[in-house]
């Protein structure tokens, strides 16, 4: 595929004459302009891979700046072509990063070596932000928060995850102290300086500490601080992870439920487990075993009830293992207040 390139110049004979030699040099011309709108216009329209400007062009804005525009806006690097060769044009077209300076004569080959290396790095650039754009957009998409920050302690980069734990915009936080986008507590609810998050040169990971939003809401967060360096190996700054604690600590009480409750039936004492109120909540396989009393005979029942049964098992033989201590007795701590 041919390179697609825009010439600005405002002199349309010499712009025909450029864009006949440049298509001789095997690139297509998408578009002549004079100034700087009817330059912006085509990039809008053609998406160039190039840009031939020539500094001094018609309107209210010249070649140099219409350069930063095209680069700022579309990503269309430029070659100023001209007749000025002061040091103060070129200072200022040196700052718009060209990728090229041709100086008013040039000769066809000095054209055709600058097209040539000007656009193998158009080339080279293009694919660099497209990768950059996917690794973006990846990393926005991670499940738990990112945040880059510099080694100063100002943060570079948020991803959404971040953004939805800290409830900050990522453009707001850019350049914010760490400390001023995540105010922790730790476990004992003492607040967490960010310097000490920052002062290791080894990961480091926290488990349950508190988060404060801006609106002053709070979440219990875990989280991982990994440094950074370069290929020199001197740090560049510093990766902190965030994840929601929720899941996790839904998931241990859990685990430490199952793990209560598979002692309580299994154990071979009877157990009998109490609310605050002295309700039974529930029985074990050991206490049914040696009273020959059901749970659901008991479950539910206060011990004045139990002791006024009828029942001889339950009002005489159970209520006397109570009393005796011969029966383990629990108070359940979802009714403890």
């Amino acid at each position: 595929m041919k390179s697609k390139l825009l010439i600005v110049e405002d002199e349309p004979i010499v712009a025909l004459d450029l864009q006949q030699e440049v298509e001789q040099l095997g690139c297509e011309v998408v578009a002549l302009a004079e100034s700087a709108d009817e330059a912006l216009v085509a990039a809008e329209i053609c998406r160039p891979d190039l840009a031939l400007m020539d500094v001094r062009i018609v309107g209210s804005m010249d070649g140099i700046q219409t350069a930063r525009l095209l680069r700022t806006a579309y990503d269309v690097p430029v070659i100023f072509l001209t007749s000025y060769s002061d040091e103060s044009t070129i200072s200022r077209a040196v700052k718009e990063t060209p990728y090229g300076y041709l100086t008013k004569p040039f000769k066809s080959r000095e054209l055709k070596a600058s097209l040539r290396v000007a656009l193998h790095k158009a080339e080279l650039d293009a694919q660099d932000r497209a990768e950059h754009r996917e690794l973006a957009a990846t990393v926005s998409s991670v499940p738990a928060g990112l945040i880059a920050v510099l080694p100063n302690g100002s943060v570079r980069f948020m991803n959404r995850a971040a953004e939805a734990l800290t409830g900050m915009a990522a453009d707001t936080a850019k350049n914010m102290q760490l400390g001023e986008v995540l105010r922790l507590k730790d476990g004992l609810a003492r607040p967490v300086p960010s310097g000490i998050l920052l002062q290791d040169s080894t990961s480091t990971y926290e488990f349950g500490w508190t988060l404060e939003q801006p609106g002053g809401e709070t979440i219990i967060v875990d989280l991982s601080v990994a440094p950074m360096t370069d290929g020199a190996g001197q740090p560049t700054g510093y990766v902190i992870t965030l994840r929601d604690a929720s899941a996790r600590l839904r998931f241990t009480a859990m685990e430490e439920t199952l793990e209560q409750g598979n002692c309580f039936d299994t154990a071979p004492l009877g157990m009998v487990q109490l609310d605050g109120e002295g309700h039974v909540v529930r029985v074990n396989k050991a206490l049914e075993r040696e009273t020959g009393v059901a749970a659901e005979n008991l479950v539910g029942r206060s011990l004045t009830g139990l002791a006024m049964d009828p029942d001889p098992r339950i009002g005489q033989q159970f209520m006397s293992k109570l009393l005796k201590g011969t029966t383990a007795v629990t108070t359940s701590p979802a009714a403890t207040h």
